[in-house]
């Protein structure tokens, strides 16, 4: 019998003795062998058989050792003595140092009874070794805060040997898979250190919440960007050496031609962490130092379920909801790139998606995928645009269509005249508020008296950094900021919490939230469409209607300490004339 099956034995004992592992779960054991061969330990954990902390508990009791326990100092007394072991060798070993003192390194052990381990360390470290019994929980937070992406440049740069671009290209499209399996221990050898480095990021700026992320070369550097809650976080990059095969490795992964660094490229990547699939739409441009790529995190778990979710207010969703169950006619959401709207359609889309409904989507690109939608990418360079696409899938009895985005007047008319002949169609415009969407179109030529009947809904949109509930703080407005914000001096707000924050790691936010304006169309609005009347007196009507605008939006969300008053700052401010100044 080999050590390996010893130290299983026994641990398959103490977990029997102590009751924590039942015939039923016994039975579990060989597919969660099966899934992670090298570790029982993390067999066990990782399939839910057991917890971390009972298997480390049994080993700590049995042995007679130390159990580390997860404090707020742990991570920071591990990164003093982070250099002690490589991290290629805690990794492999599933160990950490956690301290050294009096020539004595302590470490965390998932696997405390594997005295090969601890000899090796001993040999590599020239200094005695005291063990700790270590929940693979904590485990996992001590590496992810010690080996950061610097420490595996680090661990990549002592190899002594980059793989080519083309070594790094046989290797993924020899193995060319779907979708990327970024829990996969990766092997050593002369492409794991760049694969190791690509899932690193890609896994770290998912567990981050991030939305993108940049990699971007200089002359002597690479700058790498974490896009979170809508700002963008510098993170430590690979040195410049290393440039070039990362973003090969996430080429292929792409499927675009790693030989060509002339033109700008797109493309995309599936992959799984944790058993959740997440989509990444990956694009590169060439720049003077080389080729700049961006990568856009697609979770589809991100989707809500429901409008009230994203910020919709009861009202709101339930207009929304009319008009997206509307038999036909127009639905259009607005706002700037990046202010949410397609996870708005999305989501609506998913309310409405039967199989007693045929719904189709022509976009540029598709985002998401979801079953019961017939889905279409945009390919302009083979003539399959907005209008060709659109003008197929109207022969094909479609009930709802969505379209990533009105563009031009060929595609705005084709839209118009599904519309009125039955068919729903909802879009995205880019305005800054909802009326503004309906001088957009007629500017596109749709003409007043087609355009009035057609229109069932225009919801403008914006994203507002949500504060942290853990650490946001109250504070009573001064009278001079209520004055140029038009609130009421002396209100209780909130605002970011000052100092370090484990859950918004001392940012103050932590998630993003929608503003939002849905108007309705209704008889009265119509008449005014028709009459081609101006902006204000659209804005008038709609308020006599009741319509919550974008700033009465804003105003809400932040007397519910939902936001601060800085995010809505541009919603909210007086403007300043020369009559009100004097």
């Amino acid at each position: 019998m080999t050590r390996a099956s010893d130290d299983r034995s026994l641990l398959l004992a103490l977990l029997k003795e102590s009751g924590a592992l039942d015939e039923k779960r016994m039975r579990d054991l060989a597919k969660a062998q099966a899934r992670y061969p090298d570790s029982m330990e993390e067999a066990l954990v990782r399939s839910g058989l057991v917890s971390d902390a009972v298997v480390a508990g049994v080993y700590a009791q049995f042995l007679g050792i130390p159990l580390v326990m997860p404090d707020d100092e742990l991570v920071e007394r591990c990164r003093v003595v982070a250099d002690r072991i490589p991290e290629a060798v805690c990794r492999r070993l599933r160990v950490a140092p956690i301290a050294f003192d009096d020539g004595t390194l302590d470490v965390a052990c998932l696997n405390p009874s594997d005295m090969a381990a601890q000899q090796e360390i001993h040999l590599f470290c020239g200094v005695s070794v005291r063990v700790h019994a270590c929940p693979l929980g904590v485990l996992d937070e001590i590496h992810a805060a010690m080996f950061g992406a610097r420490d595996m440049v680090r661990e990549i740069s002592a190899a002594g040997q980059h793989p080519a671009p083309a070594e790094v290209a046989a290797e993924a499209e020899d193995g060319a898979e779907a979708i990327v399996n970024l829990d996969r221990v990766v092997a050593d050898g002369k492409d794991g250190h760049v694969i190791r480095i690509v899932n690193f990021l890609l896994a770290n700026a998912i567990h981050e919440g991030a939305s993108d992320i940049h990699i971007e070369p200089y002359e002597n550097i690479v700058r790498v960007r974490y896009r979170i809650d809508g700002e963008l976080r510098e993170q430590t990059p690979p040195p410049r050496a290393l440039f070039v095969p990362t973003v090969s490795r996430l080429k292929v992964l792409s499927k675009m031609d790693i030989a060509e660094r002339r033109v700008p490229q797109d493309g995309a990547i599936s992959a799984k962490l944790g058993g959740t699939r997440v989509d990444f739409r990956v694009s590169t441009v060439p720049t003077v130092y080389g080729e700049k790529m961006v990568l856009r995190i697609l979770a589809k778990s991100a989707t809500p379920d429901s409008l009230e979710k994203l910020g919709f207010t009861p009202r709101q969703a339930k207009d929304f909801r009319a008009a997206a169950e509307s038999p036909h006619g127009l639905l259009f959401v607005t706002g700037p790139t990046g202010s949410g709207k397609s996870t708005t359609l999305y989501t609506c889309l998913n309310l409405v998606n039967d199989p007693t409904v045929n719904i189709v989507t022509v976009e540029d690109p598709v985002e998401y995928r979801f079953e019961g939608l017939n889905q279409c990418h945009v390919r302009s360079n083979v003539g399959l645009t907005f209008a060709a696409a659109l003008r197929s899938f109207l022969r094909q009895d479609p009930d709802i269509i969505m379209v990533g985005e009105v563009r031009d007047q060929e595609t705005a008319q084709i839209c118009l005249r599904a519309a009125l002949t039955g068919h729903l169609v909802m879009s995205t415009l880019h305005t800054n508020d909802s009326l503004q969407a309906v001088n957009r179109l007629i500017d596109m030529g749709i003409e007043p008296f087609l355009l009035a009947p057609a229109l069932r809904l225009v919801q403008a949109q914006r994203l507002s950094r949500k504060l942290c509930p853990d650490c946001k703080e109250a504070y009573r407005l001064p009278a001079d900021l209520a004055k140029a914000y038009g609130l009421e001096a002396g209100i209780e707000l909130f605002r970011p919490g000052r100092g370090s924050c484990g859950r918004c790691r001392g940012s103050g936010y932590k998630g993003r939230v929608g503003i939002f304006e849905v108007l309705p169309i209704g008889d009265r609005l119509r008449e005014l469409i028709m009459a081609r009347s101006n902006a204000t007196v659209l804005q008038n009507a709609a308020r006599e209607e009741g319509v919550e605008f974008l700033a009465d939006n804003a105003k809400g969300k932040l007397l519910a300490g939902i936001t601060s008053l800085e995010e809505c700052a541009d919603f909210l401010r007086v403007p300043t004339t020369a009559g009100q100044a004097a």
